[in-house]
């Protein structure tokens, strides 16, 4: 990859075309088929609470390592943000990427690069918002939502509920994810 930032619609269609490699275009996204496909051995252990995730690349070897103690969610939130930092910024040779305190949930709006800064970073905050945005087309591919949307009442808590639940997200995700493809108003975020 050339060291071009991707925009969002490059992530979107990498991300589909990670889905489509892996045989995994299909709610919910099953995550062991694309960390097959993507040959990352992943693996799932008691880390420090602010601790997300981290993926170890060296050499051909890739681990990616979940928190354990997190929600599922969470935790497939934050496999799938690891999948980003390898599909997206694996260029570099051998890398480790420790995601602390992950904002999950700032995908929408002004966030500046501060919002993504940490101390302890290892990442640059462009990247960790790129990894976000991977994760998020990954987990919830727009063709699949529309599908899965097309007779709900997005206005209603517990349709976009329903979806979060069938995508195996949560419902802040959900609504976020709704709002980026145009399906949901903010205003209608709780």
């Amino acid at each position: 990859m050339t060291n071009v930032r991707p925009d969002r619609a490059e992530i979107e269609r990498r991300a589909v075309e990670i889905l489509e490699r892996a045989s995994a275009f299909d709610v919910p996204v099953d995550l062991e088929k694309v960390a097959r496909s993507l040959e990352v051995n992943v693996h799932f252990d008691t880390l420090e609470d602010k601790v997300s995730g981290v993926l170890i690349v060296k050499g051909a070897e890739r681990n990616a390592l979940i928190n354990a103690m997190h929600h599922s969610n969470r935790q497939r939130f934050s496999l799938a943000h690891e999948f980003g930092h390898l599909v997206l910024h694996d260029s570099e040779g051998d890398r480790l990427f420790i995601d602390t305190n992950m904002r999950v949930y700032q995908r929408v709006g002004g966030a500046t690069d501060d919002a993504y800064n940490q101390p302890d970073s290892m990442t640059k905050p462009h990247e960790e918002r790129e990894a976000n945005q991977f994760a998020s087309a990954l987990l919830m591919p727009s063709e699949l939502v529309l599908r899965e949307a097309v007779n709900l009442d997005l206005s209603e808590e517990t349709d976009v509920a329903y979806l979060a639940r069938t995508f195996g997200v949560s419902d802040q995700a959900m609504s976020i994810r709704l709002q980026q493809l145009g399906l949901l108003q903010l205003t209608n975020l709780s």
